[in-house]
Order: C-alpha cells, then sequence, then structure tokens
C-alpha cells in the first residue's frame, strides 16, 4: 500500500470511529453528519484538548461552571452562561474540569461569510468575540444559540439549514451590537465611498477566477491605481487580492472534492490552479492535507 492510500486509511478510520474527531499534526479535520456542515455536541466530561485549529467557527456556550480557553497569548475564562465564539484558522486549546459543562457548535462558515456586509466587515468578524457582558444582545445570541442547538438535537427536517438561520442572527446581533453600535464604531468599522467599488471587483473576481488574474487587471476594472486598490481592498475585505483569489479557488475546489467525482486535473482547472502541481501545493499549504486526504475526509463519492 502506498503511502498516501495508508494516510487515507488511517483518516477515513478515524472519521468513523470516534464520529467526529480527525486529527492530523495540530490541525483538526471536523466531520459531520450526512449532508451538512453542523455539529452540536453536549459534553460534562473533563477534558482537555491540546492547541489546534480548523476551517469551522467555534463557539463555546458555556452551561455550568468554566471552560477555559488559550488562543494565542490570551486565556479566556468562560463562565455559565457566557459565549465565546472563535473565528475559522484559530489556533487555540481548551480545558474543562469537574462540575462543567458545555454545548460546542461548529460549522463551516463559507456560506454565511459570504453575505456583502458581513464581508465589509470580515476583518472585524475575523476576531474573537467573548460574551460575558449580561447585555440584551449577550442574551439574545445564548437564546439563539440554544435554539439552533434543540434543532440540532431533535434531528427536524432541514435542521442544517435551520441551524445557519439560527447562526445568521447571530451574526447580525453580533454586527449592529458589538460592531456597529454607534458608541463603540470606529473609523476602521464605516463605510467608505469605496466599498461598492470594492463589492464590485469581488465580484468580478468571483466571475473571473479561473484565468491567469492579477492585481493589475481588478485594479483596472475598479478604475484605481495598482498601490491604492491593494490597500482598499484590504482594508474593506480582511485580505489581500492574493489571499482573496486563492481562497475563491480553494472553495471552488473543496466543492467539486466533496461533491464531484471530477479527477484531480479536472478540479485544478475547474478551480483556476491551471495545473495539478500548482494546486496540490497550494492545497496542502493552506490546508494542511492533500486534496486526495481531502476528499477520503469529507467526499460523499
Amino acid at each position: 500500500m502506498s503511502e498516501t492510500k495508508r494516510i487515507d486509511a488511517q483518516l477515513r478510520a478515524a472519521r468513523y470511529e470516534d464520529g467526529f474527531r480527525v486529527m492530523q499534526g495540530r490541525r483538526e479535520y471536523v466531520t459531520y453528519p450526512d449532508n451538512s456542515s453542523v455539529r452540536i455536541w453536549f459534553s460534562d466530561v473533563p477534558w482537555r484538548y491540546e492547541v489546534h485549529d480548523h476551517s469551522a467557527v467555534e463557539i463555546c456556550l458555556t452551561l455550568e461552571g468554566v471552560v477555559d480557553y488559550m488562543v494565542q497569548d490570551t486565556i479566556y475564562h468562560v463562565h455559565k452562561g457566557e459565549i465565546l465564539i472563535l473565528p475559522p484558522e484559530t489556533p487555540h486549546s481548551l480545558a474543562m474540569g469537574e462540575g462543567s459543562s458545555r454545548y460546542l457548535f461548529l460549522f463551516e462558515p463559507e456560506g454565511i461569510f459570504s453575505m456583502r456586509d458581513i464581508k465589509a466587515l470580515i476583518q472585524q468578524f475575523n476576531r474573537p468575540f467573548y460574551l460575558h457582558d449580561g447585555s440584551d444582545a449577550h442574551t439574545r445570541i445564548r437564546e439563539t444559540l440554544l435554539k439552533a442547538q434543540g434543532v440540532y438535537d431533535r434531528n427536524e427536517v432541514m435542521w442544517n439549514t435551520a441551524c445557519y438561520g439560527y447562526f445568521l442572527r447571530m451574526y447580525a446581533v453580533l454586527g449592529q451590537h458589538y460592531l456597529l453600535n454607534p458608541r463603540i464604531r470606529t473609523h476602521e468599522m464605516v463605510h467608505s465611498v469605496d466599498s461598492e467599488v470594492i463589492t464590485a471587483a469581488m465580484g468580478y473576481i468571483n466571475s473571473h477566477f479561473r484565468e491567469e488574474l492579477s492585481l493589475d487587471d481588478v485594479a483596472e476594472f475598479a478604475g484605481f491605481s495598482r498601490y491604492y486598490f491593494s490597500r482598499s481592498f484590504k482594508k474593506q475585505t480582511g485580505y489581500s487580492f492574493k489571499d482573496y483569489l486563492c481562497q475563491k479557488r480553494l472553495q471552488v475546489a473543496m466543492d467539486l472534492l466533496i461533491r464531484s467525482n471530477c479527477s484531480m486535473r479536472e478540479v485544478a482547472i475547474e478551480s483556476g490552479f491551471g495545473s495539478v502541481a500548482t494546486f496540490n501545493r497550494v492545497f496542502r499549504e493552506k490546508k494542511g492535507c492533500t486534496p486526495t486526504q481531502y476528499r477520503a475526509i469529507y467526499g460523499t463519492y
């Protein structure tokens, strides 16, 4: 058996052995129930998870006691009723002792983060939110998460979509109260006059990502100089042009890997990477595994 096939077999075995936790180094590949990208579970078992990261948003809602998170150099002691929301790709560890319990929510954020108003504030949303102020917004978000958990637990028809509806409500409250409240608004959070142009540029990228697209091409489309466009794009989206284009191509590639039986060459071309070699290299750098391994974990074919 080749090394690649051996790793794929191990990943598949791990996927079905514990149902949701697949690790490769410190990278966690979250597995979800069929036809979904949401996992919610309750735990009251003392446990510690060492430093890891994943592509999912992670939310901890503490029910009793305290859950301790280490996020980079910051420690969060998430007490009963408090909530910690971590954006994707955030290295973190957590520990929970005797007498404590919590709900943990994991979900893939692409659909939510593609909303235009969220995109415009993506830099602010791509940071942890520690909700412990007891405000009306804090209470509403806690109630919203508990409703999502109820739908998940009852396994209702279209529960995955229903859960995302609740997550969208949560982000709306986060934006309205914690980002756009006039009392705490900062200059960087205010839409600039360039926002519509940058939104149009993002649409242009989303339509032309399969082509050999350069920063100069998109800046010309936007009617900005290369330097001004690059700075404005980063400010509006939180991504550099190069990173945004790469993320778009990766998202298309991941969807093809999961939902089709296209060959790796077809996936590379359809997602705009041009060659299998480039596709494999970039995918491994950004996702921590090969496209073949990713399909082995998540694929439905």
